[in-house]
């Protein structure tokens, strides 16, 4: 599992990996998909990608020290937009919205408690950041690192 799990967003060439890291997120992992499945939309895992955490791994292969590398102009990394997986944000927004509804209908007994009220808050950014992408084709992951 990642270290950390950051909502990334891309519209034509505006490219914006989100600060905040997605801790509740990424703990709920395994009984947000299970959820997912149930509801009948995209597992959250899906919309992970681990560009990031294979190239690190490549360059500790070949004995390339990562920070030697220069950074894309537009990701600020070394992996450029076209490196990174990509995923219609209408179909993140779906997966987002039904989990987030099901979540504050108090149906779900697999999550704790008090592990609902900070994933909901998660879930809520996400939306927030997605939803003006939604109509003009914009599109998104979950970057691991």
């Amino acid at each position: 599992m990642p270290h950390t799990l950051r909502l990334t967003t891309l519209l034509e060439r505006d490219y914006r990996q989100h600060a905040h890291p997605l801790q509740q997120l990424k703990q709920q992992l395994p009984l947000i998909d299970e959820l997912c499945r149930t509801l009948g939309v995209s597992t959250f895992s899906s919309f992970i990608d681990i560009s990031a955490i294979e190239w690190q791994e490549a360059a500790q292969l070949t004995g390339q020290d990562a920070n030697s590398v220069e950074a894309d102009p537009e990701t600020g990394t070394p992996l450029t937009i076209e490196d990174l997986s990509w995923h219609p944000a209408a179909l993140g927004m779906a997966s987002l919205e039904a989990v987030s509804q099901h979540l504050q209908r108090g149906e779900n007994l697999r999550f704790q408690v008090e592990d609902v009220t900070p994933l909901l808050t998660e879930l809520a950014e996400c939306l927030e950041h997605l939803a003006p992408l939604e109509a003009d084709g914009g599109q998104f992951h979950f970057a691991a690192a």
